[in-house]
Order: structure tokens, then C-alpha cells, then sequence
């Protein structure tokens, strides 16, 4: 099933094109996460991403992740400052509970590079979807994280960071944690 779900998101990472693109990989104890990023366009108002993405974890919790997402410096008043906001679609599947669920959720990023230390940067990345946009056995979806990251080279940083991702289902199951804790990770262009 993990090879079946590996494969999915590599072909829908190659059929993105050859514009210029970005790996995320990030692990923890328990879990590892793969982000691929696309540039799709860009004009004077920013540029615009589309990501994939599989997180899976020693539970057999496994999530698949497709998003869209504009990103700009936040304005001449805020030097360092970039924000990015889009929506994803999120496929989230469990075996304890054994539920699966889909969701679309909003939200976005913050990046800030200090100014005094331009090789560091802070970024927070918050998702939520309530019920109206959750189907399947999932009622609301919610993700946040933040990162502290260490640029190595003028393509690649390294960083650490936290991240919670929880999962409210439908009836009467409660709530699960997919992914909790510290991690630490790379980003590398290409």
C-alpha cells in the first residue's frame, strides 16, 4: 500500500513540469515527511506554488497533501517579511482508529528572516478545515507548525522545528494525532 501511495505522489511531482522546484524532508522518531514544491507562475503580485506531500509514520498513519498557494513579501514596511496563503486538499488514512478522511483546508505561512542574521529565518505554517469541507470519517482537520532555519548554502537550509497534526472524526470516534513533536529537516532548491 506504502509503494502504491509513493508512486501517486511521484507522478503527480513529475507531471508539475521543470520549472524551478523545492524538497522539504523532514523526520522525526516516529515519522518522516516529503514535500515537493512546484513554481506554477509569477508576476509582479508574488509567485504562485503548488506542493505534494506524504507524511507517514510507525502507526501506519499516512497523510497525501496537494496545495496551491501565493506567496509574497508582505510589503516595503516589513523587510524580511513574506507570507503565503492557498488552499489544500489533504487524504488522511489510519489504522487505529481504521478510518480514512479527506479535507480541504485554508490557511498559509509566515517567514520572517532576521534582519541582523540573514542566513536565519522563523516561519509558522497554520491549515484548518471545519466540517463543511471534510468528508469521509473526518469532521475537522487542523495543522500548525513552526521552524527555526539555518541557510547552508544559497539553495539548501537546514532547520528544526514542531509541528502538531489532529484529526477530529465523525461518529462518536473521537479525535487522533497524527504527527506531534519536534523534528528536523532540509530544504534544498533545484
Amino acid at each position: 500500500m506504502f509503494i502504491r501511495i509513493l508512486t501517486t505522489v511521484l507522478l503527480l511531482t513529475a507531471s508539475l513540469g521543470v520549472n524551478a522546484a523545492r524538497l522539504d524532508v523532514n523526520l522525526n522518531q516516529d515519522s518522516a515527511r516529503f514535500t515537493y514544491y512546484s513554481l506554477i507562475g509569477g508576476s509582479t503580485y508574488g509567485r504562485t506554488e503548488m506542493s505534494t506531500g506524504l507524511l507517514y509514520n510507525e502507526d501506519k498513519n499516512y497523510l497525501l497533501e496537494l496545495g496551491l498557494q501565493v506567496v509574497d513579501v508582505a510589503g516595503s514596511g516589513s523587510p524580511g517579511l513574506e507570507v503565503g496563503v492557498g488552499p489544500k486538499l489533504y487524504y488522511m488514512n489510519s489504522d487505529t482508529p481504521d478510518v480514512s478522511g479527506l479535507a480541504i483546508a485554508i490557511g498559509g505561512i509566515v517567514r520572517y528572516n532576521l534582519p541582523q542574521m540573514q542566513r536565519l529565518f522563523l516561519q509558522g505554517a497554520a491549515y484548518y478545515a471545519p466540517s463543511i469541507t471534510s468528508t469521509l470519517d473526518t469532521d475537522t482537520f487542523f495543522e500548525y507548525g513552526v521552524r527555526v532555519a539555518y541557510e547552508i548554502l544559497p539553495t539548501a537550509n537546514i532547520y528544526l522545528g514542531s509541528r502538531r497534526i489532529r484529526v477530529d472524526y465523525t461518529k462518536g470516534m473521537g479525535s487522533h494525532t497524527l504527527d506531534d513533536g519536534g523534528m528536523v529537516g532540509m530544504n534544498f532548491s533545484f
